[in-house]
């Protein structure tokens, strides 16, 4: 499948103070949904979100403006968690694979790794968006093998979601006013992402297409094609309900009591609060489980 990295040249007219860094995980290209997200505006009390960017061989792109970039691909997840508090996010130039590192820095920074080099900035935003929605998930490595490549899927969703927020989010207010004519840019590499291979085929359900796929997930979580087409038959709902976001936050929460896909989409299910609870019922529906009873003293919470 061909990918577009559209590379956006220009001299950085504005420079930021120079921002820190460190480390982490990997990831491809995604893919769907037929309508168009609507671009929303940050909820009052949202926190601020610190990413700091390490010194480093990033080519001709300046830690500035790789932090604008950054900072946007983020920002367009991060709206929707108006009372989630994150430590500080610390990127550096990995040389093998994007990846988010399981262990902390010194005051708890994430470490987040990216492998783009130079002015590629929808790649940039792309390989970002990804390694966020793991820290947003509280990634895990006591998340059993057998269930990574749902978290790999749902993190392949958020950078589509993302891209295409940008993508009208920079038409009106790009990181600079001299960035307006890349958001048809932006578009045009997530629309590369969202071609009919990224998608179910035509007339199969998620649940038929996961019964085939099974096996190769469970064995190897970071399959990408695949990931692409669960994160494609997925992203409508968020979009359409952008709010329920925070339930990703509890994805890796509680004890799982299997590594049956059932139980890890049930566990998620009584972790998350009530009123955010339907859109991973909606999940477990479309892979054709069952919804797990909540006692009634636990609906409310």
């Amino acid at each position: 499948m061909k990918r577009i990295v559209l590379t956006i040249v220009w001299l950085s007219a504005a420079v930021l103070p120079p921002v820190g860094a460190a480390v982490i995980r990997t990831v491809p290209r995604p893919g769907e949904s037929t309508t168009r997200p609507a671009a929303t505006s940050r909820p009052a009390g949202t926190s601020k979100l610190s990413i700091r960017i390490m010194r480093d061989d990033w080519g001709d792109a300046g830690t500035a403006d790789i932090h604008r970039v950054l900072k946007s691909a983020a920002g367009e997840l991060w709206r929707s968690f108006p009372d989630r508090r994150l430590h500080p996010i610390i990127v550096q130039r990995g040389r093998r694979a994007p990846i988010t590192l399981y262990r902390r820095g010194p005051k708890g920074e994430y470490l987040i790794k990216v492998t783009t080099k130079g002015r590629y900035w929808c790649q940039f935003a792309y390989q970002f968006a990804h390694e966020f929605c793991h820290v947003l998930a509280n990634y895990s490595h006591k998340t059993p093998v057998a269930n990574k490549w749902f978290e790999e899927s749902l993190c392949e969703m958020a950078s589509i979601y993302s891209m295409r927020r940008m993508a009208i989010t920079w038409k009106t207010s790009p990181p600079h006013s001299h960035w307006r004519s890349y958001a048809a840019d932006i578009q045009a590499y997530v629309d590369d992402l969202q071609g009919p291979e990224d998608k179910l085929p035509k007339g199969k359900t998620l649940a038929a297409w996961y019964k085939e796929n099974r096996t190769a997930l469970r064995r190897a979580p970071c399959l990408r094609d695949k990931n692409r087409i669960v994160a494609n038959s997925l992203i409508g709902l968020f979009e359409a309900s952008p709010e329920h976001w925070p339930a990703i936050g509890y994805l890796n929460s509680g004890k799982p009591v299997s590594d049956s896909l059932q139980g890890h989409l049930a566990n998620w299910y009584r972790q998350t609060p009530a009123r955010h609870r339907k859109i991973v019922g909606d999940i477990i529906k479309r892979f054709e489980l069952k919804i797990p009873q909540i006692p009634l003293k636990k609906q409310a919470s």
